[in-house]
């Protein structure tokens, strides 16, 4: 019996695993699959293209205000109290005797009827182009599609680069406490055998409690980065992501940017959008001008009344009633209401192109402040990298001094931090150069968004 119940338990605990595991997906992303995943699945651009959805659902609805629109009613009425007329007593001038009034109901007990109704608009000048208009508002929402599509990539590879800085940065410095630790055993076994002394043993281990505070800091750091790009994704917390790009091989694969001097305003969706938005001001002011000519409208109808005197009789007899015409509305006087409404519409109109020349500055100057930093993010790079060498040779030439005898501790951890720190400055600056290629190829307009 133990044995069957440990079975079931084993048996169960599989299954568990099995759940937890399924439960947890875990992708593996190159930084143009995260790009490409994050256009699919990022939040914030499936509502934009939901937006698209319900501007063309508006635009429908526009359309169908031009068809015909056919109505149908029907009911059933107890008069309880039939209304009564007083009219002149027509028999008295015959007889010469009643009174001057009588009293006379119209009507029956019971009225049924049944009608339907149909209106076709031939003519209105604010329908047709509030249709012009809504079909333009779509365009405006593919546009912000379009700049949502933009934003998402420069999100997704600037978390993904910080991503890659810290994978780097923790690598490094756990290599370095391996190294550090290693100089540390040494210097111990030195300094028991008299070689050494107390004080670089100390200076070694504080070295040493500092670098794996940092390394913790650093592993903080990327769990967050982490989830700041699982969020810009798409991804569930939960899943498990690893990122098969590494910071240098992406720099070295990276070109040189060709900038040239005079910005293409037109390459900048935003600026597409602002053009948009003016040519919907101008449909504006243009509805309220049409709202001056007739509306026509085609109507027909027919009706069934049935009259009794109670329910049985109600429905024995129908008696019939078409009517066909046509409806014309001329507006005469609205006490300057439309006047007023168009100049709300120039001034926007006015408005939206003072927007559009204020942005033209802004692209440039975004341009000019990009260009710059890209510049020096390069400039940088190379003293980076002349620095790194340099650290790298000055810590050989300790290392070889220490081994030989002829170098302090202090001077080969002094050297190790030296070359650490230019590691570190040097994949920053990598960081930083791809920062500035994508702000600038954002302020160019050539980001691919497709």
């Amino acid at each position: 019996m133990k044995i069957k119940t440990g079975f079931w338990l084993f048996v169960c605990f599989l299954l568990v695993q099995k759940a937890g595991a399924q439960s947890q997906t875990i992708h593996q992303f190159a930084l143009k699959d995260a790009i490409d995943y994050a256009k699919k699945y990022n939040y914030v651009l499936k509502n934009s293209k939901l937006d698209v959805l319900a501007s063309q659902k508006k635009v429908n609805e526009i359309v169908a205000m031009g068809l015909p629109q056919v109505n149908a009613s029907a009911n059933v009425i107890n008069n309880t109290q039939i209304p009564v007329q007083v009219i002149p007593n027509f028999l008295k001038q015959a007889t010469g005797t009643g009174p001057d009034l009588i009293e006379v109901a119209f009507g029956r007990n019971f009225t049924s009827g049944v009608s339907v109704s149909a209106n076709q608009l031939l003519f209105d000048g604010t329908f047709f182009l509030g249709l012009k208009a809504s079909k333009e508002f779509v365009n405006l929402s593919q546009l912000n599609v379009s700049r949502t599509e933009i934003e998402t990539e420069v999100n997704v590879s600037k978390a993904y680069f910080m991503v890659l800085l810290l994978e780097s940065n923790e690598k490094m410095m756990l290599a370095n406490l391996a190294s550090l630790q290693k100089t540390q055993s040494d210097v111990a076994q030195f300094y028991k055998n008299g070689f050494s002394e107390k004080v670089d043993l100390d200076r070694l281990s504080l070295q040493l409690s500092n670098l794996s505070l940092q390394s913790e800091k650093i592993q903080d750091q990327k769990r967050i980065a982490m989830m700041v790009l699982k969020l810009q994704l798409g991804l569930a917390m939960a899943d498990s992501l690893v990122l098969t790009d590494e910071l240098e091989a992406l720099f070295a694969k990276s070109q040189v940017l060709a900038v040239g001097d005079k910005a293409e305003y037109t390459n900048r969706v935003e600026y597409k959008m602002l053009q948009q938005q003016l040519r919907l001001n101008q449909l504006d002011k243009r509805r309220y001008l049409v709202g001056y000519m007739p509306s026509v409208f085609l109507f027909a109808s027919h009706q069934q009344n049935a009259f009794g005197d109670d329910l049985g009789n109600l429905f024995e007899t129908f008696y019939p009633g078409t009517a066909v015409g046509l409806s014309v509305t001329m507006p005469i006087f609205d006490g300057f209401r439309k006047h007023a409404q168009t100049q709300q519409a120039s001034i926007g109109i006015t408005k939206t192109e003072n927007d559009i020349k204020n942005f033209e500055n802004v692209i440039n100057q975004q341009v000019y402040q990009a260009k710059s930093t890209y510049t020096r993010s390069k400039q940088q790079l190379d003293i980076q990298k002349d620095n790194l060498k340099l650290a790298e040779d000055i810590y050989s030439k300790m290392e070889l001094k220490y081994k030989n005898g002829l170098g302090s501790s202090l001077e080969l951890t002094s050297a190790q931090a030296d070359l650490e720190n230019a590691r570190t400055n040097m994949l920053s600056t990598v960081f930083e150069y791809f920062v500035a290629e994508l702000e600038l190829k954002k302020a160019l307009g050539i980001i691919n968004n497709k």
